[in-house]
């Protein structure tokens, strides 16, 4: 019996890679023959270069950059060696790293003035050392700033009404007057830029960036207004001094709402491509022949729920499976209210914590309650083939 095991980190407590090897330990104990494949995965967020890297040739390298509040923050990357897949020197980096929520404590979270800025500075040195191609992977950060503090890194002006520099974050986007990319760092067209997103979130209005991710970020519901009217304005500045190609309009394009509308200010910077963060990561990782003659894929991550259905990494696995006519079960930390559009894609789901606890304990025991779950399942799968037999 083949198994593939194939998660997401869950967040805050388990990286991709611990949670493969507590269901796969967990698996053992009662199929100890069975032949298995651990296949940790992202979809742009935390741990996309490490999952990565896994099937890539390539080194980790760190880089001393700005946080997302101006502190300063040893960022990882990663340069890829030029291979037959692909000629280009490509250069892999998360917004995480750099401009990532889990570099704050929730009492630091302020979008308000949160700045991308120290992703432009890893931009910026992969550019230095020769990067042709970056893959820029943008889950998990703590801004709401369009991308603007890329922009400035890069070398691109953004300028208020007196011709003064705005300062950092979402809010000072509402001051903006006039976008100057005169002395933008003149490599960057000749970058190619593939964002990984594991969102279609617009960058404004009820959908867009600043009303559904502004919340997790610290903002108070009378912040994420401010947010969304300054994301706006910059959609409109840009647009009206020619800054964006395209016909439909940039603030309700598909993807530009995520990590704070990121893909906004990159779109003024690059030859950019979006792509889902997922479809990428399972293309690069070769995961359609790991699950050819599986019998069972097993994923999750850290919360299910119907946005799962949303680009995130259970459901683009559970697709690859259902291809190759591969049952699928799901492992969540905990389940959402809503799961029932999941069950059209996945056969089972199970949450992992076992009774009411707070969320420090939750994360403490989440590598004991991982691995007893994943041994239960397997316990169920051997009951059932006993009563069928």
């Amino acid at each position: 019996m083949k198994i593939v095991i194939a998660p997401d980190s869950f967040k805050e407590s388990l990286s991709a890679v611990s949670v493969a090897a507590c269901i796969e330990k967990g698996f053992r104990e009662i199929f100890p023959d069975a032949d298995y494949v651990t296949l940790p995965l992202a979809d742009g967020g935390e741990g996309t270069v490490d999952v990565l890297l896994q099937g890539l040739a390539g080194q980790k390298r760190t880089h001393q950059v700005e946080g997302p509040l101006g502190e300063l923050v040893s960022a990882e990357w990663a340069m890829l060696e030029p291979s037959a897949q692909s000629t280009k020197r490509t250069a892999l980096i998360e917004i995480a790293a750099a401009s990532g929520l889990d570099l704050l404590t929730p009492e630091q979270r302020d979008p308000l003035v949160a700045s991308s800025f120290g992703t432009g500075q890893l931009i910026l040195e992969a550019i230095e050392q020769g990067a042709q191609t970056i893959i820029l992977g943008l889950g998990g950060s703590a801004t709401n700033d369009g991308g603007a503090g890329i922009v400035q890194a890069l070398g691109g002006r953004l300028l208020d009404r007196n011709g003064q520099e705005l300062g950092r974050g979402g809010a000072a986007l509402a001051e903006l007057a006039l976008i100057d990319l005169t002395d933008l760092d003149s490599r960057c067209a000749d970058v190619e830029l593939i964002v990984a997103c594991d969102v279609d979130n617009p960058l404004c209005g009820d959908n867009g960036a600043s009303h559904i991710f502004g919340p997790q970020k610290g903002a108070s519901p009378e912040q994420v207004v401010t947010l969304d009217k300054a994301l706006a304005n910059f959609a409109q500045i840009a647009e009206s001094q020619g800054c964006v190609g395209g016909d439909d309009p940039v603030h309700s394009r598909v993807g530009y709402g995520a990590a704070g509308g990121t893909p906004m200010g990159l779109g003024l910077l690059f030859n950019m491509q979006i792509k889902p963060g997922i479809e990428m990561v399972l293309d690069v990782l070769q995961a359609d022949d790991v699950l050819k003659g599986a019998d069972l894929v097993i994923t999750g991550e850290g919360q299910m729920d119907n946005q799962t259905l949303q680009g995130k990494t259970p459901y683009g696995i559970a697709k690859r499976a259902s291809l190759q006519g591969i049952p699928t079960i799901g492992i969540a930390g905990s389940l959402g209210t809503e799961v029932e559009a999941l069950y059209g894609e996945m056969s089972s789901l199970f949450g992992t914590v076992r009774s009411p606890q707070s969320l420090d304990q939750v994360l403490q025991e989440a590598e004991k309650n991982l691995t007893r779950t994943a041994r239960n399942i397997a316990a169920t799968l051997k009951l059932g083939r006993k009563i069928l037999s």
